[in-house]
This record gives structure tokens, sequence and C-alpha cells, in this order.
């Protein structure tokens, strides 16, 4: 049987997006009390992470400090199952607009590298004028959970 050009490339296209997403990973951020949970999440391109457990909250990716090029995202408050697609390694900060004081603040860290944002991230520190140290806190558990994975 003979495939035409259009048919057999689409064939080919089909097969390819796929494969890519039958290796994307579905992972869950999960909203408990004033914090995520996990604080600090680990990733592929190409996976999608859902936020759940969103009553009373939201997600709000913090200027400057998301991967160059990335696309920012903002959550409406109890947004339940709220997704995004994290395509570009490097390091996420986020957090939870109403509870940023109290330290609802995470990370995710997308790919096996280490991030090569984190210099982008600690210059744009100073531009946090709400919960500076609670994301502070959140790059100092993320470098010790890098750390930590290093290990293994």
């Amino acid at each position: 049987m003979h495939l035409g050009r259009i048919s057999c490339s689409s064939l080919i296209l089909t097969i390819l997006l796929t494969t890519q997403s039958v290796y994307a990973e579905q992972l869950k951020i999960k909203g408990v009390v004033t914090q995520w949970a996990p604080l600090v999440l680990f990733a592929q391109p190409g996976d999608t992470v859902t936020f759940v457990n969103m009553l009373g909250h939201d997600t709000v990716s913090i200027d400057g400090m998301i991967p160059a090029g990335s696309e920012s995202w903002k959550s409406k408050l109890g947004a339940e199952a709220y997704t995004i697609t994290v395509e570009k390694e490097g390091a996420y900060i986020y957090k939870c607009t109403p509870h940023m004081s109290a330290g609802m603040v995470g990370a995710i860290v997308v790919g096996d590298a280490y991030p090569t944002n984190l210099a982008d991230i600690e210059q744009s520190l100073p531009d946090v004028k709400f919960g500076r140290n609670m994301v502070k806190r959140t790059i100092r558990k993320m470098n010790q959970a890098l750390a930590k994975r290093a290990e293994n």
C-alpha cells in the first residue's frame, strides 16, 4: 500500500507527538494550609504540573524567577486543578499571593542539570517587595534539594 507524502508526514508527526507525550509526566503540587507540598518539585521538560487543593489559594510565577523565554502564569484564587506545562530547563519560583508572607512559596526544577537561571533568580530577589524572606527560604531549600539530588 502506498502512502502519499501528506499522509506519511502526518503519520510521522503523530508518532513523534505521541512518543513525546508518553514520556511527559503529570505531576501534582498540593496546597496544604499555607505551604506547598512538595516545596521543591523535580520535573522534566514537557511535564505538566497540576496545582490541587486550591481553596483559598492561587499560584503565580514570580517575575524574573523563571527561565528566560518561559511563559509566566497566574491562576485565579481557588482555581482547582490549575495546570501548567514546564517546557524549559531551569528553576521556576512561584507563590500563593494571599499566603506568601506565611511561607507559601515553592520551586519547580526542570531538567537533570543544575539550573542555569539561578543567578537571574538571585538578581531578581531585590525586586520582591513582599515576602522576600520566604522567597530566600525557598531558594535555600531548593539548593539543599539540588545538593541532595547530586549525591544520589
